[in-house]
């Protein structure tokens, strides 16, 4: 197990590296000179930046060295919790997502706790009689939702609350309380569930339909009983779903901050790439790949812990590659 623990942590860091490396050469290889437009971004557009203030600007961000060294660097502050000064306004970019992280942190909890209240229950609902009505319709449901992308489902509940129905209050003021975050909730709530359920009714009919299930049944066993048992034998499994479920959740919830203008990381995202601001969208990169690699993490540990068998194959096979 301490083996396959110290191959997983070396490949989430590698994995880090990488997408931190491949970030950095998409953003300085776009068309545009990101001097230009950080110069331009605090002053008149119309009025033209002398060739010596974008030689000055590039040099005070180190914008004029070589991309290798710069990547070298800005790899090495950030092991310092130090992501430099955005190229927007000059702040540091640490506080930039500090100030944008908590309203990210709290739609995605808010959307994960949700989704698992609902969706666990609607699956094993939906996994007790499989082909019943419930179980058709759920599935209907949640492959409509699930091949929905988050902001299409968050234009259209703009559309029913905002233009049908004339529920203003349900998005309106979201820097101001808890109202503006109903709706924004359940948008990412509900591509999350359809995945939660679905998992969940596959796994649970598969276990009832286990012969040690068949024996407690003829043995007089209980719902509940049956139930708890599916559930521990697809601990393993809901363990894999979470890994999956949380880069899902992060990628739409930038999406859908963006839809209902949540001052949050995704607009923070947003405006950092079109300014071509560099140092903004590498923290954001890395906090966020850190978060997934982590939840991956999380979830191969848990599995193997659940299932031994796992880690054993890891080891057995070239280059760790699990069946």
């Amino acid at each position: 197990m301490l083996r396959f623990l110290l191959r997983r942590v070396a490949s989430a860091l590698m994995t880090l590296l990488g997408v931190l490396a491949l970030v950095f050469g998409l953003v300085t290889a776009a068309p545009g000179d990101a001097a230009s437009l950080a110069a331009r971004a605090g002053g008149n557009r119309a009025v033209p930046v002398s060739p010596e203030a974008l030689a000055a600007f590039r040099h005070l961000y180190g914008l004029d060295r070589p991309v290798a060294e710069r990547f070298v660097t800005w790899t090495l502050r950030a092991l310092r919790l130090d992501f430099g000064r955005s190229l927007v306004d000059g702040q540091p970019v640490a506080d930039r997502v500090a100030r944008a992280l908590p309203t990210t942190l709290a739609l995605n909890i808010a959307a994960l706790l949700l989704a698992c209240l609902v969706g666990v229950p609607l699956g094993v609902a939906a996994a007790r009689r499989p082909g019943g009505r419930l179980d058709r319709i759920s599935g209907f449901v949640c492959d409509a939702l699930f091949s929905t992308p988050s902001f299409v489902l968050g234009l259209l509940l703009l559309l029913v609350f905002s233009g049908w129905l004339r529920v203003t209050p349900l998005f309106a003021d979201a820097e101001t309380g808890l109202r503006g975050f109903v709706l924004p909730v359940v948008t990412l709530t509900l591509a999350s569930l359809a995945l939660v359920a679905r998992f969940v009714r596959v796994c649970v009919a598969a276990a009832l339909a286990d012969p040690a299930a068949l024996a407690g049944r003829a043995r007089g066993e209980g719902p509940p009983a049956e139930i708890g048992r599916a559930l521990r034998r697809s601990a393993a499994s809901f363990a894999a779903m979470g890994a999956a479920l949380v880069p899902a959740v992060v990628s739409g919830s930038i999406l859908v901050e963006r839809v209902f203008s949540l001052p949050g990381a995704g607009g923070l995202l947003a405006e950092a790439v079109f300014a071509r601001d560099l140092p903004t969208v590498l923290a954001l990169t890395l906090l966020s790949a850190a978060v997934v690699v982590a939840a991956s993490l999380a979830g191969d540990l848990v599995t193997a812990a659940f299932d031994p068998r796992t880690a054993d194959a890891d080891e057995a096979l070239p280059g760790g590659v699990t069946p």
